[in-house]
């Protein structure tokens, strides 16, 4: 999904392994093709006490959408195509 709204939208994830190198390796091995950050301090800011979650920002780098739990393809991509509309 992250190939197909390229154009519109940027992902970034955030690891939640115990470590960079086990963060990296998860990347290389699932062809991850978005940044991926490994930062606690990600969780903090966006007040993220348990995963997973979704956050969409707007262009002004405000919180457009939050899902808290579990996402779908189908939800992630009606959302992505209201916000990059």
């Amino acid at each position: 999904m992250a190939e197909e709204f390229e154009d519109r939208v940027t992902f970034v994830g955030v690891s939640n392994n115990d470590t960079v190198g086990d963060g990296k390796a998860y990347v290389e091995r699932f062809s991850v093709p978005y940044p991926v950050a490994h930062s606690p301090e990600t969780w903090d800011l966006f007040e993220v006490p348990y995963q997973p979650v979704t956050i969409v920002l707007d262009g002004d780098h405000q919180v457009e959408t939050r899902i808290n739990g579990p996402i779908t393809y189908e939800q992630l991509r009606e959302v992505l195509e209201d916000v990059a509309a």
